[in-house]
């Protein structure tokens, strides 16, 4: 007894994991032995209670047969639970007893390279490392006077940082850094917040809880695959801050230290996530010990990024052959296996921790003392995958297809010798079953092929090699079975084979159920390929059984990669019926064509060798097989060809309906204008595109910034509606998603002018137009709407009959219907009524204000009322609109060009001065109507000898003056024209009086020469004026051909932009 005391005390001491695997295996062999032999339950209790050892021997000796077959099912049952331990584990290393008395770590093997001999640096107390030149140097933002948005959370990253930093000995530099990215990603995450992106019920409560549970995604499905629990913060550091909050701000900051001065070792993610766990774990286990530890700033890359990215870069410049050569991804698999558990991260060797007045407890690492370093693990860690070179390789990887085709040129013969040699279905299908036979022995060989291929030379678990084996070895009994059962299947009726006497029947349907035992992977493996997502769920499974099932017959289900990668439903079925379509059509074409076609060749050799004597076998057999063997070589590549021809119909048919390849003009674009925006959101933005935030903020400045314009506050008039509806119109959905595009589409064309592939013009027509205090945020480009007001005016001159009503009512729905209908056009019309309005605003000036203001408010209450056709006599527009136009392009002819003059000419008061007259031989054509007037009066008084003093209105020479005033005039008198009923209708009358009055003011734009020529300069300075000019001068004036750009590599730029705004972009 004392004996086995000291015994267990020593294992105790030194083996506890040896003890506790022991004892759990000899608890569960006891509890499953007493299930199988209920007659073991009371010896057990004997044994614990000791009634065994304090039994007199001859007693003993009585029962000691009874004893000792119980006592063999006890340890049976603990043998059979130890192995069930050492496969949950996937390692014996817990009833090693061996490795539990080693005073040092285990030896790595030969093969690998020894641990790579540094120096590391004392640690310190204190981070007395030398200052940068500049200790308060920052990146972009100075943590002094960070900006509001960056300020919420900075308390907490910076305490997170300072006791992070020095817990683990980041660099200095490098956690400022990071603080600093942190800052702004927690800003960037704000978005979550207030807005529509998300449902309030998923809506994170914080920007840190939304990082977190984005950067940590990853870490969560790592931690599933290992079987471990996440480790993260526990709120341990002293922060203000709720403890949900800042403990996700811990785990933040620890996270992007380690990626920040991870260097290449973020090649490896799952690197980056073993460290993280273990680091966080010993963060979380030491609490009330961080405030005393300080590593000095460096430590982190010193002992764990250096050595493993020494490992890494020395096998990454080795010259060996890819056998013997690792690189980042095999690295990476060996964080996929919870084998990396069992080592710690840090390199160091760890210090004594029974040394209370030693460094230990001020410097060194306090847990995960009794593993490994990680170096090892890395060192010792073989090849996953291990590709030989040869052509057996490239048979394997085609195994499916070269499967497919062998099995179903077989059952294409098989048909087509019985539809020659009439045979019954039901020997049809007897033979047709040997396909079956085929399935099982080329499943065999891909298995051996398989076992040649990949697995010698790499790590492998028990369970993928015995699930290997097992595989193997079940498959080929099967095939052996098969093979017997088929043949019997064709023997003599009647045989006795085994001992039993059945009939031929007999035999081919235990072949069919024996068959139907190895095709059930085929099946399974078939299930998954009509629905992919249950490929996934079975890989996800928790089950035990499913994984088991898994590991033992697919061993690749084992890896970390690859498990949630599939495709919808959806895209499945057009797979499927894409594939299902082409093969179908290239059987067909195969049976007739490559397959019969040789069946009655194949009867005729057949038929010599039986019935004519000394026919050689061989020679026969040869004949056949050259006959055979182009068929089935031509069988297998014109797949290939079918396959081209498939994938044409299938590209052409989503061409068709995708309208790929849609935009081959200028034409096709503005066609397709229209959807080009919805289109850009959807495929280049968030799922939020176009949203109504953001905008009230721009109106808002906008319009408090313009209200106090006269003619704003004018044409939008003191209605509280009319207000409302401009802000819904800029706060459109819609409106978003066009000023979106719009900001795309400029820079598009600007990058062209830089690259002077279109001129000035050119850029102008074709770029989206803004102009501030407008009621519209954007205006089309001018290369959109050209030449649309014409097509307006021709749809107003279109026969009354096909807008009369039966009864001969007219109104204006039905007139203006096709404008309302085509947007571009509507835009266009609203575009010219808008910009039009302002440019005669502008050029006419505060004096006729009121008068132009009135005018247009009017016309606007007959379009809202929908009484326009009862005022207007709309077939007379177009002369207004063409002496509209004319007026458009002498401006834009002339404005571009004026130099406007020093200092005012008038203040806006008639201007008269004495002089003495001289005698006038001529008239200048500069001179006005008015000048006309006082030059003929002034001609009278000069009859007499003497000179005398008169007054006389200043002489201007303007030609743009006057040629506006001209074309201004006849655009007036067509508007005249243009009313009827002006007898009976008071507003048409005081239409008409109230522009009889604009053009006879005798100090207005009409009369004043002054005050005429000054508003001409004061517009010429008006940039907002000079756009606007342009916008209304290519709306009206401008051919469509006009505005296209002359490049052709311009037309080719902007066509393939639109094209792929259309495109399915995955």
């Amino acid at each position: 007894a004392g004996s086995l005391i000291a015994i267990f005390t020593l294992l105790s001491l030194r083996a506890s994991a040896f003890v506790i695997s022991l004892a759990t295996a000899l608890m569960g062999g006891g509890i499953a032995a007493c299930l199988v032999n209920i007659d073991l339950f009371p010896y057990l209790m004997n044994v614990a209670r000791g009634y065994q050892l304090l039994t007199p021997m001859s007693t003993f000796t009585d029962t000691q047969p009874v004893n000792l077959t119980l006592g063999l099912e006890w340890v049976a049952g603990s043998v059979v639970t130890a192995i069930l331990v050492v496969y949950r584990d996937g390692n014996f290393r817990s009833f090693d007893l061996v490795s539990q008395f080693r005073v040092e770590y285990g030896t790595i093997s030969s093969q690998s390279a020894s641990p790579p001999k540094r120096q590391v640096m004392a640690p310190m107390y204190a981070r007395d490392q030398p200052a940068p030149a500049s200790p308060d140097a920052y990146n972009m933002f100075d943590p002094a006077d960070l900006p509001r948005r960056l300020g919420g959370y900075a308390n907490m990253v910076y305490s997170a940082c300072e006791d992070l930093g020095n817990f683990f000995g980041f660099q200095d530099s490098s956690v400022r850094n990071q603080a600093e990215h942190l800052l702004i990603l927690l800003s960037n995450n704000r978005r979550y917040l207030g807005s529509n992106i998300l449902d309030v019920r998923v809506r994170p409560p914080s920007p840190v809880h939304a990082l977190h549970a984005k950067v940590f995604s990853n870490y969560m499905k790592w931690c599933k695959a290992m079987g471990v629990k996440p480790h993260f913060s526990k709120m341990n550091s002293p922060m203000s801050a709720p403890p949900a909050l800042a403990s996700r701000v811990v785990d933040l900051v620890l996270f992007f230290c380690i990626w920040g001065e991870g260097a290449n070792i973020r090649h490896m993610p799952e690197c980056m996530w073993f460290l993280y766990h273990k680091m966080m774990e010993e963060y979380t286990k030491t609490d009330g010990y961080t405030q005393s530890r300080s590593l000095y700033a460096g430590y982190f890359v010193d002992n764990v990024v250096s050595p493993v990215y020494e490992i890494v870069d020395k096998n990454m410049k080795s010259k060996a052959d890819h056998q013997d050569k690792r690189n980042y991804d095999d690295f990476n698999e060996f964080f996929w296996s919870r084998k990396c558990l069992r080592y710690r991260y840090s390199s160091e060797t760890p210090p004594d921790l029974t040394d209370v007045e030693g460094t230990a407890g001020v410097a060194g690492p306090v847990l995960g003392d009794n593993f490994p370093p990680i170096i090892e693990g890395l060192l010792a860690a073989p090849k996953t995958f291990l590709e030989k070179r040869s052509w057996f390789r490239g048979i394997l990887a085609m195994n499916r297809i070269i499967e497919w085709h062998i099995v179903s040129f077989y059952l294409l013969s098989v048909v087509a010798f019985s539809y020659e040699l009439v045979w019954g279905w039901v020997y049809t299908c007897q033979v047709g079953s040997g396909v079956f036979w085929i399935f099982n022995s080329l499943h065999l060989f891909w298995g051996l092929l398989e076992v040649w291929s990949m697995y010698p030379g790499i790590e492998l678990t028990g369970t993928a090699v015995c699930g290997s084996v097992f595989t193997l070895l079940a498959r080929f009994l099967i095939l052996v079975y098969q093979t017997l059962y088929l043949m019997w299947t064709f023997g003599t009726a009647g045989g006795e084979h085994l001992g039993i006497v059945e009939t031929r029947n007999f035999w081919w349907w235990q072949y069919l159920w024996l068959s139907l035992l190895c095709m059930t992977p085929y099946l399974i493996n078939g299930v998954m390929q009509l629905y992919p997502s249950l490929t996934t769920r079975m890989y996800m499974s928790q089950n035990d059984f499913v994984q088991s099932f898994l590991n033992i017959l697919d061993p690749l289900s084992r890896l970390y990669v690859g498990k949630e990668v599939h495709e919808s439903f959806r895209h499945t079925a057009g797979y499927v019926f894409f594939w299902a379509t082409l093969i179908c059509w290239k059987l067909y074409f195969s049976f007739i064509f490559e397959v019969y076609s040789m069946v009655l060749p194949t009867l005729q050799l057949t038929d010599d060798f039986l019935n004519y004597p000394n026919q050689s076998f061989a020679k026969m057999s040869s004949l056949l097989v050259l006959r055979w063997t182009p068929q089935f070589i031509v069988y297998c590549i014109d797949m290939s060809i079918w396959y081209a021809v498939w994938q044409a119909f299938a590209g052409t048919s989503v061409g068709f309906s995708d309208r790929l390849g849609d935009i081959r003009s200028m034409e096709d674009i503005r066609q397709n204008f229209g959807r080009a925006p919805e289109h850009f959101c959807q495929k280049m933005l968030s799922t939020d595109a176009g949203s109504r935030r953001g905008s009230s903020a721009s109106f808002l400045a906008t319009s408090n910034a313009d209200m106090n314009n006269t003619e704003t506050q004018s044409l939008l008039g003191t209605d509280p509606k009319r207000l409302q509806s401009y802000v819904n119109r800029l706060l459109d959905v819609r409106v978003q998603k066009w000023v979106m595009f719009s900001v795309a589409w400029n820079k598009i064309i600007d990058h062209f002018r830089q690259e002077d592939i279109i001129s000035n013009r050119e850029r102008d027509y074709l770029k989206f137009s803004t102009f501030e205090g407008f009621s519209q945020a954007i205006y089309l480009p001018v290369f959109q709407t050209a030449g649309i007001i014409e097509n307006a005016l021709t749809e107003l001159e279109r026969p009354s009959d096909e807008y009369t009503s039966r009864s001969g009512l007219v109104t204006d729905d039905k007139l203006f219907k096709p404008i309302l209908d085509h947007v571009t056009m509507k835009t266009a019309v609203s575009e010219v009524w808008e910009l039009g309005s302002y440019i005669f605003v502008q050029l006419l000036g505060s004096i006729h204000n009121n008068d132009v203001v009135a005018i247009m408010n009017l016309i606007l209450k007959w379009t809202e009322e929908g009484t326009m056709i009862q005022h207007l006599r709309m077939e007379k527009i177009r002369s207004v609109v063409n002496n509209f136009v004319e007026v458009v392009k002498i401006l834009e002819k002339g404005i571009g060009r004026r130099k406007p003059a020093s200092k005012k000419r008038s203040n806006g008061k008639r201007v008269v001065r004495m002089e003495m007259k001289k005698p006038v031989s001529g008239i200048r054509r500069s001179i006005s109507a008015s000048s006309l007037g006082a030059s003929s009066l002034q001609s009278k008084a000069e009859k007499g000898s003497e000179p005398e003093k008169s007054t006389a209105v200043v002489v201007v020479a303007d030609a743009l003056r006057d040629q506006v005033r001209d074309k201004f005039r006849a655009m007036a008198h067509a508007v005249k024209g243009l009313l009827k009923n002006t007898e009976h209708d008071n507003e048409s009358r005081d239409l008409i009086d109230r522009i009889t009055f604009l053009l006879s003011m005798e100090n207005g734009f009409l009369w004043d020469d002054a005050y005429a020529s000054d508003q001409l300069d004061d517009v010429s300075k008006n940039h907002t004026f000079k756009g606007v000019l342009t916008k209304v001068h290519g709306l009206v004036a401008c051919h469509p051909d006009d505005a296209e750009p002359k490049s052709k590599e311009a037309r080719r730029r902007l066509t393939f932009f639109v094209n792929t705004l259309f495109m399915d972009i995955p």
